[in-house]
Formats: C-alpha cells, sequence, structure tokens
C-alpha cells in the first residue's frame, strides 16, 4: 500500500469514529426516551443497536475493513428508520425519518454504495408496506416521490464534497511536489554554487562568530593550508597580522551594524608556513543557513605587483626594440648614402694621387683623405652593421679555434694590470657566421670591459659553451623574442670592472651614446647589430660596483666546419682587355668607376640608370667582358636591370654595387644571383680583385 492510499484509510476510519460515537449517543437517547414513553419494542431495536455500535466501535480501533464498518453502520439507520416507518405507520410521520437515508448513506460510503443503499432502503420499505393493514398505494407513491429528490440532492451533495476532496488531495499532492522540487533545486543549487566557489581561482572564504565556516582550496593555498578543512574552525584572526587586528574587527563591526559590504583594503596576512603577505580584501554580508555571517574575497597583490612589473618590463624593451629599429633604418639609409659619397671621394683621391706620381708635395694631403676615407668607411660598417645590414660572409666557424687565434690580439688590447682567464667547451658545435664580424664583436667586449677596469688591477673571462634555450628564457634577450627554440653556442665576456647602474643599461646598444671621454658611441651598437645579423640574440648582466658580463647566443649548426683554402693569384700583374659596362645613376661614383676599369686597359662604356644599361647590353653585349652594376637606381633597379641583361646574353659576368652588405643586398633580389659583388666604397684594388674574379 503507498503511503498516500494509508493516510487516506487512516483518515477515512477516524471520520468514521466519530460517525460512530455520535450515532451511539443519538441512538441511545432515543432508546432510553422510547422506553419511557412505552414504546417498548422501538425501545428494544435501538438498545439492540447501541450494543452493535459499540462493537463496531471496538472494530474499528482494532483495525477493521473500512468498507464493511461503514456499510455495517449504514445497516443501523436503515433498521432505525424502517422502524420508525412502520411504527408510525403511513398515517403517521414516521416516513420522514426515510428521507435521511441517501444522505447519511452518501455521506458515508459515498455516492455508489450511497445509491446502492437508497434503493435498497426504497425497495424494502415498498415490499413490508405491501402487507401493512393500512396499506395506501397512493400515499406510498407520494413519499415515493418524494424520496427521489432527496436521493438526487443527496448524490449531487455527496459528488460536490468528493470533488472538492479531489481537488484538494491535487492540491496537496501537487503542493507536496512542488515542495520536494524545489527542496531539491535548493539543495542543487546549494550543491552547485558550492562547487562554483570551490573551483574559482580567487580565495573565497566565509566566517561567524570570529571562524570560518567556509573556505575554497584557492583560500586554503593562499594561507599555505594543505586543504579547506584545515581552516575551517579556526579563527579569523590566527591569519591576520597583529598589526592589522584593529583594522578588520573595525571592518566586521562596520558590516555588522550597516548590513553593507566594507570598503575594499590592503591587509596583511600570516600565512601557516610563516610568510607574509599582503592581500586587497573584499567583504560583505550574508546569510548562511539562515544564520547571519560574512563572506570575505581575498587577492594576493604580491602577485599583481610582479605581473604588473613583468608587463612593464615588456612593454618597455618592446619599445626599446622598437627606438632601436627605427634608429636602424635610420643608421642604414644614411651610411648607404654616405658611402656613395665616399666611393667619389676615395676614387679620385686614389685617381690623383696615380697621377701625381708618390713625389708631389700633395702626396701626403691625399694619403690623408684616402686615410680619412678608410676611417668614414669604418664608420659606416659600423652603422651598418647596427642596423643590421653588415658585409657578411657566412662560413661555418669553430669559434673556440677562433679565440685561439685571436689571442695575441686580445692580449694587447688589455693593458698588463688585467688578468685575462679563457674557458673554452671542447664539445662546442659550430656557428654559421662571419669570421671578421663576430671577431669584432668580442674585442668590442673585452675593449669595453679593459676601459671597465681603468688602471685597477682587474679580470677579465672570455668563456664559451652550449645551451638549449626555451621559449621562456630567449623571450627575456635582447633580440631573443622572435628566435626558435634550440640549442645555441655561448659566448661570455665578463669583468669585475665599475660596472653600470639599470639607468646606463637602458642606454648601452643606443646608437651614439658613450661613457667614454672618446668614443662614437657605435661599438656596442654595432654588436647588437652583428648579433641581430647572426639571427642571435645578446643578454647583459650588470651593477654598479659588481662587474659586467655579456652574452652572445648565436644559433649551432649541424654542419662541418671546413678548412680554409688560401690561394695565391697575381691579380697585381693582371690587365684587361675589351668592354665593361659601368651603369650607376652618380655620375661621382661612374666617373670614378669607368677611370678604375680604364686604368686596367679596359674600353669603357657607360649608363645613369637601369634602362639604359640594359640598352647599352643589348647593343654591345658581344663585346662585354663585365658589366658594373649599382643596386640602386632610379627609373630602373639594378635588379630588374640584372634580369633584363640576362635574358639577352647569360655568359656576361654581372657585378652588382651596393652601399649595403652582399647578405642585404641579396635579399633584394629574387631568383638568379648576380656573379659578383662590390661593396661601396671601393677602391681600385677591389675592383681590380672582383673583375678578375668574375673573368676567370
Amino acid at each position: 500500500m503507498h503511503s498516500s492510499d494509508a493516510d487516506v484509510t487512516t483518515v477515512g476510519k477516524q471520520m468514521l469514529g466519530r460517525c460512530l460515537l455520535v450515532a451511539l449517543v443519538f441512538v441511545g437517547t432515543f432508546g432510553a426516551v422510547n422506553l419511557m414513553f412505552g414504546f417498548t419494542l422501538l425501545a428494544e431495536v435501538e438498545l439492540i443497536m447501541v450494543a452493535t455500535l459499540a462493537a463496531l466501535i471496538v472494530w474499528n480501533r482494532f483495525d477493521g475493513p473500512l468498507a464493511i464498518l461503514k456499510n455495517l453502520f449504514i445497516l443501523h439507520p436503515v433498521i432505525l428508520f424502517a422502524a420508525l416507518f412502520f411504527a408510525g405507520g403511513m398515517s403517521g410521520i414516521g416516513f420522514i425519518w426515510s428521507f435521511g437515508i441517501p444522505f447519511i448513506a452518501c455521506m458515508v460510503a459515498g455516492t455508489r454504495a450511497g445509491l446502492i443503499w437508497s434503493l435498497l432502503y426504497a425497495a424494502l420499505i415498498a415490499a413490508v408496506s405491501f402487507f401493512s393493514p393500512d396499506f395506501d398505494w397512493l400515499k406510498l407513491l407520494y413519499i415515493g416521490l418524494a424520496y427521489v429528490p432527496f436521493t438526487m440532492i443527496a448524490l449531487f451533495t455527496a459528488q460536490s464534497m468528493e470533488r472538492v476532496a479531489r481537488l484538494k488531495d491535487e492540491l496537496l499532492d501537487d503542493t507536496t511536489r512542488l515542495l520536494k522540487h524545489e527542496k531539491h533545486v535548493l539543495s542543487e543549487n546549494r550543491g552547485n554554487h558550492r562547487a562554483m566557489l570551490d573551483v574559482m581561482p580567487h580565495a573565497i572564504a566565509v566566517h561567524r562568530d570570529g571562524r570560518w565556516i567556509y573556505c575554497n582550496p584557492a583560500g586554503a593555498r593562499l594561507l599555505a593550508a594543505d586543504g579547506a578543512e584545515d581552516v575551517i574552525g579556526t579563527s579569523v584572526f590566527d591569519y591576520i597580522h597583529p598589526d592589522d587586528h584593529k583594522q578588520v574587527s573595525d571592518r566586521i563591526r562596520h558590516m555588522s551594524e550597516t548590513g553593507r559590504p566594507a570598503p575594499v583594503e590592503e591587509i596583511r596576512l600570516i600565512r601557516r608556513d610563516g610568510d607574509e603577505i599582503t592581500v586587497k580584501l573584499q567583504g560583505g554580508p550574508v546569510v548562511v543557513d539562515g544564520k547571519p555571517a560574512f563572506l570575505v574575497t581575498a587577492e594576493d597583490t604580491s602577485e599583481r605587483r610582479q605581473l604588473d612589473q613583468e608587463h612593464n618590463e615588456l612593454k618597455a624593451q618592446l619599445e626599446h626594440a622598437q627606438r632601436l629599429e627605427s634608429l636602424g633604418v635610420l643608421a642604414g639609409g644614411i651610411a648607404h648614402d654616405f658611402n656613395n659619397l665616399l666611393a667619389a671621394i676615395m676614387g679620385n683621391a686614389e685617381l690623383a694621387r696615380d697621377m701625381i706620381g708618390g713625389e708631389s708635395p700633395a702626396d701626403p694631403y691625399i694619403e690623408n683623405i684616402v686615410g680619412t676615407c678608410d676611417h668614414a668607411s669604418e664608420l659606416c660598417k659600423q652603422m651598418l652593421a647596427y642596423a643590421g645590414k653588415g658585409s657578411y660572409e657566412l662560413e661555418v666557424l669553430d669559434i673556440n679555434e677562433m679565440v685561439r687565434s685571436m689571442g695575441k690580439l686580445i692580449r694587447a688590447s688589455v693593458g698588463d694590470n688585467i688578468v685575462l682567464k679563457i674557458k673554452l667547451d671542447p664539445r662546442l658545435p659550430g656557428v654559421e657566421g662571419d669570421l671578421a664580424q663576430i671577431q669584432q664583436l668580442i674585442l668590442n667586449f673585452i675593449v669595453n670591459s679593459a676601459d671597465a677596469i681603468g688602471t685597477e688591477t682587474g679580470e677579465i673571462k672570455l668563456s664559451s659553451g652550449a645551451r638549449y634555450m626555451q621559449r621562456e628564457a630567449l623571450d627575456k634577450l635582447y633580440h631573443g623574442a622572435e628566435l626558435p627554440e634550440g640549442e645555441y653556442v655561448v659566448i661570455e665576456v665578463r669583468d669585475n670592472g665599475i660596472g653600470m647602474d639599470p639607468a646606463t643599461q637602458t642606454k648601452i646598444f643606443d646608437p651614439f651614446y658613450t661613457t667614454k671621454e672618446t668614443g662614437s658611441g657605435l661599438g656596442l651598437s654595432a654588436v647588437l647589430g652583428i648579433v641581430q645579423g647572426h639571427h642571435g640574440a645578446i643578454q647583459l648582466f650588470s651593477a654598479p660596483g659588481k662587474g659586467t658580463a655579456f652574452r652572445v647566443y648565436l644559433p649551432s649548426t649541424e654542419q662541418s666546419v671546413k678548412e680554409q683554402m688560401v690561394t695565391t693569384v697575381e691579380v697585381e700583374a693582371w690587365r684587361g682587355a675589351g668592354s665593361v659596362l659601368v651603369v650607376d645613376d652618380d655620375l661621382r661614383v661612374r666617373s670614378v668607376a669607368a677611370s678604375f676599369v680604364e686604368k686596367l686597359d679596359f674600353d669603357v662604356l657607360t649608363a645613369d640608370d637601369g634602362r639604359e644599361g640594359v640598352e647599352q647590353f643589348r647593343k654591345h653585349h658581344d663585346h662585354l667582358k663585365a658589366v658594373l652594376l649599382d643596386m640602386t637606381m632610379p627609373v630602373m633597379g639594378g635588379a630588374e636591370a640584372m634580369l633584363g641583361m640576362r635574358e639577352i646574353d647569360k655568359t656576361v659576368p654581372i657585378i652588382l654595387v651596393s652601399g649595403y652588405s652582399e647578405v642585404e643586398a641579396g635579399k633584394l633580389i629574387a631568383g638568379d644571383r648576380p656573379d659578383g659583388f662590390l661593396q661601396k666604397p671601393f677602391k681600385a684594388k677591389a675592383l681590380k680583385s672582383v673583375l678578375y674574379e668574375v673573368m676567370h
């Protein structure tokens, strides 16, 4: 039996018990009255009913069947009202009791059983009346016609009451289901909210009466606890710095009095491991399990400060890199244009020296011009190196062997007061780079370290090694953010000189910045350009009074180091024959180049832009021995002009001339490559060597 059915049975038995008690009192009273007035037969019937009603009451208490009890109960008024009907006869008023049978039967047993009892009662009265001595069909018909509406009213009333009862039951069931559902939803929401709080990355906790009643895992981690169970139940002030107890007490009092959140403040916490941290605290009053409490969130501001500091450092590095890149573009453009001027000055000075001979009084002055041009050319090379466009002749290098070969040069670059120590990794892989540029890089570091030590006794350490660099480590280096992870060869120069403060370190690679009384300020700028040009990165460690260390990272290569083949060629005695085409938009450079070529016994053809050069090549390519072609020209550039010439005749060697390096100029050429390269400013000897190489 379902619990709802059991509840209905229990209620039915309780209602039947009340009806039995009322009937017992009613019948007993009437029985006593009838006995007093001499209605012995009727009184005997009623007294028998009192006994049977009492028996039914006892049976009801002992959990008798409800349906049988109801029908036995209805049997009593049927017998009693029938007795009253026949005791009064058709001429009396006893028949009035009969109209109560449908109501009693329907109210006690329901509409269906009530209708059956009503019909049985009517049939009983009709059958017994037929044998009555004062039988009157007409009166019996009237009584029957009156009995019908009373029965209908009783049925309607019982049905209405049953319908109301069913509606009440349905409403009660719906209310019960709704309450159960809401309870389930409430429990589920509480579990979901708890789960949400548990997975929050911020520390969240709840306290009541000065003790923690909830703490999420992030809060436990913030307090260095093994878990939330180590925090729950402990005092709030166990984790507050003693100097901040009053501040926290005032916050709690403010929330209690106003019912509003306390302002955001920073307080100090003492973790379970003893460490002290500063957190940003937020809190407000809440209700937990029907009782007031306080919810608190805490954020470790030391982490945020560290992130802000790292962000600012990265931002500063980006701004510095962008500034250096802009300056590099400017320096590269200036150096390129300046090389054109130097080419004209140096070339004309060489021509003048050859013309007047070595005995002229003007010869020393011309030598000064050539020497000054050489110095200016070196300065341009430094500027191009800073811009990452220096002159590179790439080969596989053994850094250890290169350092050993530089031993005397390095030793000569430092004073006797400085101890020079060299430590080289014997398992060092090779690197692909330009020997002269890497040597210049190391010498620049050595010279700067020697200047930092000055006249004091000091020490410089030069070391090499290899290291696998991961993304996080590369991102912290100058020009390291764009480099791939992998193995790098490390070159380090460390000294114990005066060191540098942070302000100086931020400017050390800026062009024209120097701390020396004399110096161009391009040494370390050129170093940075050399490193960038070799797809490497650089790192600086320094502090005032603690010395400086420069560490360069160059990508390693799996190629083996090749031995250098040195060939002696009798270039000086060589002379040419035939024609050479010189194409350059700068008249001064074109004139110098033409004069150098003529001195080698060649016939010279000239053109002042690429388009004219292609036309000249088309007309005379059968007689041309070589072409000197400038890279940067208006109308048609050198790369486009070279392609046009190669379409006409591929057998004529083409020498590309540029103020940029061979590598940098090569980036601007797609497809076919030139036969030779000559960087401005050039001397007659360099031009002769290139012509000899491409013709042989």
